[in-house]
């Protein structure tokens, strides 16, 4: 049995204590009884204590550094699993974000926009949906370079992001195109918003090497009583969307017949 040190000094320590003991009963217990502490019982006080409490102290302090040692290990083992789990959690926390969200933009990449916006056209209440196209987008790629378009889609997202109250949400669900909920709008909030977008866009004054990119959005709105059919308000919106593009873009269309809501 391999012995610590410190067992080494607990076990002697152990073992002068118990023959301390061994020798002082002897000197006491031993005349009591009428006999003389000397000779073969005396020694047999004092090696005694040593041969049997040493070894015993030895193993029993070296079983108790084992159990400590052992307990050590599983805490640093528990430590260890906490850890990994945390790094896991984060890890799959990560990826699901990166599962919902565009990396380009910072907005619902377009599954995870649709399927809220097929949630949210199950409530109640009045709500709408706006899609908004980045004009002549393949213009400043071929006059710029696509690392100008990343640009301009960034500023543009960054626009659309500021202009958003709490409960509306937004995604980009095509290359340049962006689609917004706005919950609990009506037309004129959706109106306002929808051109505060189309000006904030037309503003970014974006300046790529040196050159200026014009940026401006074209987007078409519906506004609708729920609960209804989520594809339904996608395509009139889409269907205006391109009433506005076709009209001269950069423009707000909110109904099918009427160009005075162009912007």
């Amino acid at each position: 049995m391999k012995v610590s040190k410190k067992t080494f000094l607990k076990a002697t320590s152990v073992s002068i204590v118990s023959m301390i003991v061994s020798i002082s009963i002897c000197l006491l217990i031993v005349p009591m009884l009428g006999g003389t502490p000397d000779g073969p019982g005396f020694w047999m006080s004092l090696i005694c204590p040593l041969v049997i409490a040493w070894p015993a102290s030895a193993y029993q302090f070296t079983q108790t550094e084992k159990i400590q040692r052992a307990r050590d290990e599983l805490a640093r083992a528990h430590a260890e699993l906490d850890r990994l789990h945390q790094e896991l959690t984060h890890a799959h926390d990560l990826l699901a974000h990166k599962a919902r969200i565009d990396g380009m933009t910072g907005g619902l990449n377009r599954d995870t926009f649709l399927q809220m916006f097929e949630m949210a056209c199950r409530k109640d209440g009045c709500a709408a949906l706006l899609l908004c196209d980045a004009d002549h987008f393949k213009k400043i790629n071929d006059a710029h370079g696509h690392l100008a378009g990343d640009e301009a889609l960034r500023g543009i997202a960054a626009a659309i992001s500021r202009s958003l109250r709490p409960l509306d949400f937004w995604g980009r669900v095509g290359g340049e195109e962006f689609a917004i909920f706005l919950d609990s709008a009506d037309e004129e909030e959706a109106f306002y918003i929808a051109d505060q977008i189309r000006s904030a866009a037309q503003e970014i004054g974006l300046v790529y090497e040196g050159r200026s990119v014009k940026t401006t959005l074209s987007i078409g709105v519906t506004v609708f009583e729920g609960p209804g059919d989520a594809l339904d308000h996608y395509r009139i919106a889409d269907r205006r969307l391109y009433r506005a593009k076709s009209g001269g873009r950069n423009r707000v269309v909110m109904h099918d017949g009427d160009e005075a809501e162009a912007a």
